[in-house]
């Protein structure tokens, strides 16, 4: 093989193994935390909200999330609201048992609050929210990440190696 069919061929491995490697690093990986878990009694003619401890929610920065919720309620019924972007659909929902309740897509602050001023007995309320987020899959790793870097890297260099061997021919 003479040098320019060498070099096409260097250059077009390294495009390709850079590009493989950047491809792999950016898959992209679902990840599920929960947020809050807590149980708490919400007295006749009383609301349960902000600032108390389990009502309040602040969403993560990188990556799309989705919040998944959900409430339990025991006794008289109870009207759940959900304040924040994207949840105009969560306003004053009666609950009576369980609840479930998706804000996809969610982004920044929520407030929770629990309306009881209507009923006539205490009502036992567990709240559950968790936040399901997927990013890159070398977001969050530095390993992947540099991993990514080096195939990007290579990935350049190929392109470039292809670029000045079809130059100089």
């Amino acid at each position: 093989m003479d040098k320019i069919g060498k070099g096409s061929l260097v250059g077009l491995l390294l495009t390709l193994i850079g590009l493989t490697i950047l491809l792999v690093s950016s898959i992209p990986v679902t990840s599920s935390d929960e947020a809050i878990n807590t149980s708490f009694a919400v007295s006749p003619g009383t609301t349960y909200g902000s600032p108390n401890v389990g009502t309040g929610y602040h969403t993560r920065i990188l990556g799309k999330s989705v919040l998944k919720g959900e409430v339990n309620v025991e006794g008289d019924g109870i009207y759940f609201t959900a304040t924040g972007y994207n949840s105009k659909h969560l306003e004053n929902i009666y609950v009576t048992g369980r609840y479930s309740f998706r804000i996809d897509p969610a982004d920044d602050l929520y407030t929770f609050t629990f309306d009881n001023t209507k009923g006539i007995t205490e009502s036992r309320v567990t709240f559950t929210l968790a936040e399901v987020w997927t990013r890159p899959r070398a977001i969050g790793s530095p390993p992947l990440f540099i991993t990514a870097l080096i195939g990007f890297f290579l990935f350049l260099v190929g392109l470039v190696t292809l670029t000045i061997i079809r130059l100089k021919s």
